[in-house]
């Protein structure tokens, strides 16, 4: 037998062998993956996707930041928010408690749960009743720890869709808006494509998908090992060529979905115990006695440059409290992220290297070293975009940990592994196709791409049943 025919008996047997396990599985797995795109397409959409912009004067900061400090002893996070009728600071304990302040430091009547109310309204426009308004502070199979955020209020409205709209106060986003049919949607994709059913037996969860994604290798590379050794034939039925030709197209991609999804089940990359937001202990702040005629200056933004749109009182290394200002936010994928100012509030002074300063700061608070800290301004497999927070700074601990921070507040974004970064970069290239959303253009041609190919798949698998069922095939005779 020539060498090149040599391996065509096993492959061949293989591939017969798997094809209709390998069939449910397929099915399985490609009608559930369809349900993740369909969730972004069909998913209710705010009226408006960010707050109204603030602008923050000088001596407005000034006027009211003495009595902010002084009702901010003990806190964990001291920053401005947009509020209803105006900017507000907030003030957020080690607990989490949030309280709110006017800008001339009176405090605001409101709770954090009508806080948590007029986020809600404006970004949905929505002027029928609300139901109910819950706290939240774990993730659950309706708000899944993939968002990230916690803890957040639940704001639930009158209506037969359902709409449930998450809002994070203090941050000021909407984490997560879901109606009854996206969350029918978000169940079915869990419990068929992750055997989330399975949840509190995750060793045999983890153990079924890893062996269905096996089934799904195997069949593939056998099937490869027949299209490469043994060459397609003109006489061949139409069902055998067109499952020859579908081959490459489908099949390679669904190989490489298959393979990422073993790797992301095996390694568990992004498990939640170890993610998320984590905040700092309390801020110690010295004893200060503000001079407006000298701070005030030190607030004025750079001629040319846009006002302060966010706030927030922070410490550096040296214990010494400042004020730090961020411009807003350029819209658009791979634009600037502008420096902070960060201002000593004793001296009036700008702070040289400011950020860096704060997120050194930061990862001490945290407890780790800040000699490797280096500034993340897109998102990516390393720093994911559920985060929601750009700048980010990361330092790397010696066992490999990439460990993010908010150098403004001090909080611990996320922590990821080395293996867990290295499986990142992985599914967001191979299983997700990240990338093309950009070279396409948009997420929404990637997610029509990818629903084209898996559609091929089905159909490749279609020939292939066909054949597996027109006749008993000799190994001698197979041709893919």
């Amino acid at each position: 037998m020539p060498a090149r025919f040599a391996t065509l008996p096993f492959a061949s047997r293989l591939h017969r062998a798997l094809a209709w396990v390998a069939l449910v599985v397929l099915v399985a797995w490609t009608l559930s993956g369809f349900l993740h795109p369909l969730m972004g397409l069909l998913a209710p959409m705010p009226v408006q996707r960010s707050l109204p912009s603030t602008a923050l004067a000088p001596d407005g900061l000034v006027g009211g930041l003495p009595a902010v400090l002084r009702e901010s002893d003990g806190a964990a996070v001291v920053r401005t928010v947009p509020g209803p009728g105006g900017t507000l600071w907030q003030r957020t304990g080690p607990d989490g408690e949030r309280r709110y302040h006017r800008m001339d430091g009176s405090p605001w009547p409101g709770s954090d749960r009508d806080y948590a109310r007029w986020l809600a309204a404006t970004y949905l426009g929505e002027e029928r009743a609300i139901r109910s308004i819950e706290h939240v502070d774990r993730f659950s199979a309706d708000y899944p720890w993939v968002n990230r955020l916690l803890p957040v209020w639940a704001v639930s409205f009158e209506g037969d869709d359902g709409l449930i709209a998450y809002v994070h106060t203090e941050t000021g986003v909407l984490a997560s808006l879901s109606d009854a049919r996206r969350r029918w949607m978000q169940a079915g994709f869990r419990q068929v494509h992750t055997l989330a059913f399975l949840g509190a037996l995750d060793p045999l969860r983890r153990t079924m998908v890893a062996a269905a994604m096996t089934v799904l290798l195997a069949l593939g590379l056998a099937g490869l090992v027949l299209w490469w050794r043994r060459p397609g034939s003109p006489k061949a039925p139409s069902a055998r060529r067109w499952h020859r030709r579908l081959a490459l197209w489908a099949g390679l991609p669904l190989l490489g979905m298959a393979a990422s999804g073993l790797i992301h089940t095996l390694w568990k990359a992004g498990d939640a115990p170890d993610r998320g937001l984590s905040l700092p202990a309390a801020l110690v702040l010295p004893p200060i006695g503000i001079d407006a005629t000298l701070v005030t200056p030190a607030l004025v933004p750079s001629e040319g440059g846009r006002a302060w749109s966010q706030a927030s009182v922070a410490t550096l290394p040296d214990g010494r409290a400042v004020l730090v200002l961020r411009e807003p936010l350029a819209p658009g994928w791979g634009v600037p992220v502008p420096e902070a100012r960060v201002v000593d509030l004793a001296s009036g002074t700008n702070v040289a290297e400011g950020e860096r300063a704060l997120a050194s700061a930061a990862s001490a608070r945290h407890g780790v070293a800040g000699e490797t800290l280096r500034r993340v301004t897109r998102f990516g497999p390393e720093y994911d975009f559920r985060n929601r927070r750009l700048p980010a700074w990361i330092a790397t601990t010696a066992d490999g940990r990439r460990i993010a921070f908010d150098p403004d507040t001090a909080q611990r974004l996320d922590a990821m592994s080395v293996t867990a970064v290295a499986e990142a970069w992985v599914f967001s290239i191979v299983h997700k196709w990240q990338p093309l959303a950009g070279l396409l253009g948009s997420p929404g041609r990637r997610d029509a791409l990818q629903v084209a190919v898996l559609a091929l798949g089905l159909v490749l698998a279609g020939f292939g049943i066909a054949l597996r069922r027109r006749r008993r095939v000799t190994p001698s005779s197979v041709s893919p």
